[in-house]
């Protein structure tokens, strides 16, 4: 059995302007709707070890739009839970750029300051929750490739791990890959 977790190309709201707290609230929102940047292709070797799978992707634009620009078919299965985790926002009297507010608002996050979204704990339930799902459609159709995103894929991963599933990791930004592998 194998598990291909890719993360989707760059999104089209991957800008990083300097902006108010306000601003980054409206950033996050405009980046949760965004497609694929035109220019982000999928690497053609993606592409082409990817033609026997069966097609997941999360529910947010940019991934199911991953799916298409790579296998250019719409996923066989869309799954909320494999949603990216959230992005909280505070009120804060400065004005940074967009990545840095996310750089600041991720480790207050994981430190439990949740400002009414999923909290980090919760986040990682879902991602053992989304392992323990993909292992049962892996037995099932053998080879699955996710359409997902940063952090949920690598703790989905991590999960998975701990299942006795082995890894490869190729690249680290947009289109890269987690493939997990396990005797059936």
């Amino acid at each position: 059995m194998q598990i291909t977790l890719v993360r989707h190309g760059k999104p089209t709201g991957a800008v990083n302007p300097k902006l108010t707290a306000s601003g980054f609230a409206k950033w996050v929102k405009h980046y949760k709707l965004s497609k694929v940047d035109i220019s982000s292709l999928p690497p053609k070797p993606l592409i082409d070890s990817l033609k026997s799978h069966y097609i997941i992707s999360s529910n947010l634009p940019r991934a199911i739009d991953s799916a298409y620009l790579c296998v250019n078919k719409a996923p066989n299965l869309i799954l909320t839970q494999i949603t990216e985790m959230d992005i909280p926002r505070y009120k804060c009297p400065l004005i940074l750029k967009a990545y840095t507010w996310l750089i600041m608002s991720r480790i207050l996050w994981m430190l439990g300051f949740n400002r009414k979204v999923e909290s980090f704990k919760a986040a990682k339930v879902r991602a053992k929750t989304s392992a323990n799902t993909l292992y049962a459609l892996a037995i099932q159709h053998e080879n699955l490739v996710v359409f997902g995103h940063g952090m949920i894929n690598r703790y989905i991963a991590k999960e998975l791990k701990k299942q006795g599933w082995k890894s490869t990791s190729q690249g680290k930004g947009y289109w890269s890959t987690i493939t997990l592998r396990r005797d059936s």
